[in-house]
């Protein structure tokens, strides 16, 4: 929908903008069409805002990220062996929207972490699931959007850049035009909000994921959610940069035995090896555990 364009726009007063906003967070999008979405967005926000910029190579290439797969979602026909598995989903699978994804667009959902990219999947005691251990190998600056509020804990690693993208519109609103800054922070903020809070179907953040990642050449997006209490961060990549900027280094088969104060305690039953785009499973290590940042008990 990248051809809808709001030409000469006219802001409202702050007070009907904010109303706006209010009717636009609250509004019932569970039977709406994609375009529909959109369009409302359009008609009350005014535009869907860049919040994004670009991370140089030399400082994000070697940075983990971690993907949680369950194995009840998990069909007989796929193979264990095949790293794709435990890839992003392909597009036919994708029946409903998540969080950064339409229905029938595929994206890479990880975490900086491994106890939230488990927590994501909302898996319960007894669950067996597999983790994949991702590694940023790009040639060139990545695109991203910060979806991230401008505070966050100071635990979490990126919460700087929530702040300095905060901070950045602030700065450079009020070179443009200062009268519409407090508009600009309104918006941020309710974008933020949706992207961390937004109850399913998801309808705001699916449809403005969409546009960053499919309709603006993005290739992730960087989100907080109140499933990992604000304390890790999420991203959502495109498929083609996960093919072109990430490198897969091994798969690990686990079991939850126990969720104490919502902490996970996890066993490790196998670690898979990635070797071209086969995994080659065998017992676990402690050095497994030390790796995932785990401890051995």
């Amino acid at each position: 929908m990248n051809n809808y364009e709001t030409q000469n726009i006219e802001y409202p007063s702050l007070q009907t903008y904010l109303s706006n906003l209010h009717k636009l967070s609250t509004y019932d999008f569970s039977k709406s069409t994609y375009d529909k979405i959109y369009n409302i967005f359009h008609d009350l926000a005014l535009t869907i805002p860049s919040l994004g910029a670009k991370l140089k190579m030399e400082g994000f290439n070697g940075f983990e990220l971690f993907r949680v797969r369950m194995e009840k979602t998990i069909s007989k026909i796929e193979n264990m062996n095949s790293i794709q598995t435990f890839s992003f989903p392909p597009a036919s699978r994708c029946n409903f929207n998540g969080r950064a994804n339409i229905s029938k667009r595929s994206v890479f959902y990880c975490t900086d972490e491994v106890i939230p990219a488990i927590k994501e999947c909302d898996g319960n005691i007894g669950d067996v699931g597999f983790i994949g251990v991702w590694n940023v190998q790009s040639k060139r600056e990545l695109k991203y959007m910060s979806c991230l509020p401008e505070v966050l804990p100071k635990s979490n690693h990126w919460e700087e850049f929530g702040r300095y993208h905060h901070n950045f519109l602030i700065e450079e609103q009020s070179n443009q035009n200062e009268d519409l800054l407090a508009y600009k922070i309104a918006l941020r903020k309710l974008i933020t909000d949706k992207f961390m809070m937004e109850k399913e179907p998801y309808s705001i953040s699916s449809m403005l994921a969409n546009e960053y990642l499919y309709e603006s050449d993005n290739d992730f997006i960087l989100y907080s959610s109140i499933q990992s209490f604000y304390d890790y961060t999420n991203f959502a990549f495109h498929p083609k940069s996960v093919v072109n900027h990430l490198s897969c280094k091994r798969i690990v088969k686990f079991k939850i035995t126990n969720i104490i104060n919502s902490q996970y305690i996890i066993d490790i039953l196998l670690t898979g090896d990635a070797n071209g785009n086969r995994l080659y499973w065998r017992k676990p290590t402690d050095q497994d555990c030390i790796d995932l940042g785990l401890i051995k008990k």
